[in-house]
């Protein structure tokens, strides 16, 4: 195992023994999902990003954010007895697939509300309505 690898391995371990969230069941959605925010931040710096430098980027701007977003009532409520990292990944693509839709960078408060919307159940979804009706105006 070369140094890349161990540096990827203990971050991720890292990552799932200092959250609530992940289990090691998802090391590899893990590592697929920081090697991909490791070649867009790569790509929008236009130079090379150390695993470390994108295993930060991501903790500070993909995982707080949507962490934060999804304790919100409406996510919540929406999927009662899901799995958090779960919600997690789905919140991430449907932000992505947002952004690419509306041609622009949507943020992750509006995306999980639009998912909650439109994948969630019982009050949750209510709630998700009455706030991407009132975020919208």
């Amino acid at each position: 195992m070369d140094n890349h690898d161990i540096e990827k391995r203990q971050s991720i371990e890292y990552i799932i023994k200092n959250t609530d969230m992940f289990l090691d069941a998802d090391y590899d959605r893990l590592a697929s999902h920081i090697e991909g925010h490791r070649y867009f931040l790569g790509k929008d710096l236009s130079m090379p990003i150390t695993w470390d430098e994108a295993t930060y980027s991501w903790m500070s701007n993909i995982y707080q954010p949507i962490s934060q977003v999804m304790e919100n009532w409406a996510t919540l409520l929406s999927f009662p007895g899901r799995r958090k990292a779960d919600l997690f990944f789905e919140i991430c693509e449907h932000q992505y697939f947002l952004s690419l839709q509306q041609q622009k960078e949507v943020n992750m408060y509006n995306a999980a509300l639009d998912y909650d919307v439109l994948f969630g159940r019982t009050i949750g979804k209510i709630i998700a309505k009455i706030l991407s009706s009132n975020n919208a105006a």
